[in-house]
């Protein structure tokens, strides 16, 4: 399928490794946990899509040990922004496209770094799994998103760089592109077959730049 941000009204982003720089203390704390896996997710994908309140409160104890651990390593390690973050970003603003964030990390940590970088003036909404209780792959927190924005699901595009996210767009019934540059290989986002691919986040960057929104 042929990329055009003429296609989509809102972007809604990861934070973790697709807009910011991911860490080894995070791609650790990701690769043991099977629920990361292809093959895994959609062998449960049933469950995962409309997950039980048991099942979501032993996902939700998975995610907030991982960004507690994340948490103790950004304090001392702050992360940056990725190539061509800032710079997709200004374009999406500048074509007059919606921006959201969906990420499943704590909602103090989420802010802060997006206000010591200087992004947070970019986002329309923010949703975070601190404050919805709602963690990838379950798909709820993109229809928040797109709720808030006031744009239907299927004009929006999400973007991730993990397996998980193209999952969780998936299960939201959006279009959903990954970039080969964060937590997970490339041959993982093969495999879980998003709609969109791109070598990394700079790359999405310069496609945006190519196209208008008329």
């Amino acid at each position: 399928m042929r990329f055009s941000a003429k296609n989509f009204d809102a972007f809604i982003f990861d934070w973790d490794g697709t807009l910011s720089t991911s860490s080894l203390i995070v791609y650790l704390s990701h690769f043991f946990k099977k629920r990361y896996y292809p093959q895994y997710i959609i062998s449960h994908s049933k469950e995962f899509s409309r997950p039980t309140r048991l099942q979501m409160e032993e996902y939700e104890g998975e995610a907030k040990a991982a960004d507690f651990i994340y948490g103790l390593y950004t304090s001392m390690f702050r992360p940056k922004l990725r190539e061509g973050a800032l710079q997709l970003l200004k374009e999406l603003k500048s074509k007059g496209k919606k921006i959201a964030l969906y990420s499943d990390g704590a909602n103090r940590r989420v802010a802060d770094e997006l206000r010591d970088l200087g992004v947070e003036r970019y986002f329309d909404v923010i949703v975070t799994a601190g404050a919805y209780k709602v963690y990838k792959p379950n798909p709820a927190g993109i229809g928040i998103a797109a709720k808030k924005l006031g744009v239907k699901k299927e004009r929006c595009l999400y973007v991730g760089d993990m397996a998980i996210d193209v999952f969780t767009a998936k299960f939201a019934h959006v279009k959903v592109a990954a970039v080969g540059n964060g937590l997970d290989p490339k041959s993982r986002l093969i495999d879980a077959k998003p709609d969109y691919l791109f070598e990394s986040t700079q790359a999405l960057a310069r496609s945006i730049a190519q196209h208008t929104t008329k």
